[in-house]
């Protein structure tokens, strides 16, 4: 009987323990989640609007205004810049800066919390222009600690950017995208696809929304239609004026991959429609 007593006393000894160690091991994932939460959650926020806006090349419409607002608790630093926007044939965007081309007061400021700030944006670039220029305007949230105690520091602060969109009107708006060519192509892994050019041929930039295009074989007649993820990166993409884009789709099973290369360019026709829309 005292045996039994002293087993039984162990025996709940040791889950009392155990229940102890499992409560403490919650209690240190609380902390610990806790503590990445502070240590990465983002200290400043600031809001830059409007996202879009178009420019006249002269007159009034060639100076807008942005705003930024400060909505934190904390002073922050801004810097506004202006960047070239152009498409590299896999629909890639490439940026460099276009300092030459504005004129930005102030480029720089430190905003007080819960304060906001107006700048001005002028454009100083060719007046005469035949097709529009397209541009991003970027507030970034640069590193800023005066006044703030050491103590109360994240281990990591996230700085936010705004990239916003900027076009320059052209003096003529005339929307124009086609499908120049349509060739037979030959991957350096031995598979058979089709080679689609795109080029926005029109004076003002496009959202190709809801892409459809309509191959047509110029022997058989037959023709093939390419629509939503069959035509990758090239739905949905803001193609912009006087820019080309090349993508490869799947070759057309109810046609005979050409055996010579002959005449390629003429085997096929394509056609494309889509539904525009002029944002971003």
């Amino acid at each position: 009987m005292i045996l039994d007593t002293l087993v039984k006393k162990r025996y709940l000894h040791r889950d009392t323990s155990s229940g102890r160690i499992l409560n403490m091991k919650k209690i240190l994932i609380i902390v610990g989640v806790l503590l990445l939460v502070g240590v990465f959650s983002p200290i400043f926020a600031f809001q830059f609007s409007p996202l879009e806006q178009e420019f006249a090349p002269t007159g009034a419409e060639s100076t807008k205004t942005y705003t930024i607002v400060n909505d934190s608790a904390d002073s922050i630093a801004v810097e506004v810049s202006a960047l070239t926007r152009n498409l590299s044939t896999s629909g890639e965007e490439l940026n460099e800066s276009a300092a030459a081309y504005f004129s930005i007061v102030p480029s720089k400021v430190i905003l007080k919390p819960q304060s906001s700030q107006i700048v001005r944006v002028q454009y100083r670039g060719p007046r005469t222009i035949p097709t529009e220029l397209s541009f991003r305007l970027r507030a970034e949230q640069i590193p800023y600690t005066k006044g703030r105690a050491t103590e109360n520091k994240s281990m990591f602060n996230f700085l936010y950017v705004y990239t916003t969109s900027l076009y320059i009107t052209p003096n003529r708006i005339s929307p124009k995208v086609e499908v120049t060519s349509a060739i037979p192509t030959k991957t350096s892994d031995g598979r058979e696809v089709l080679t689609l050019t795109v080029a926005n041929t029109g004076t003002i930039h496009q959202i190709l929304k809801d892409v459809n295009v309509e191959v047509i074989h110029n022997q058989t007649r037959s023709s093939v239609i390419y629509e939503g993820e069959a035509l990758g990166f090239v739905n949905g993409l803001n193609l912009l004026a006087g820019k080309t884009v090349s993508v490869q789709v799947a070759w057309p099973t109810g046609f005979n991959f050409p055996t010579s290369t002959t005449n390629l360019g003429s085997l096929l026709t394509p056609k494309i429609t889509y539904e525009s829309a002029n944002t971003l």
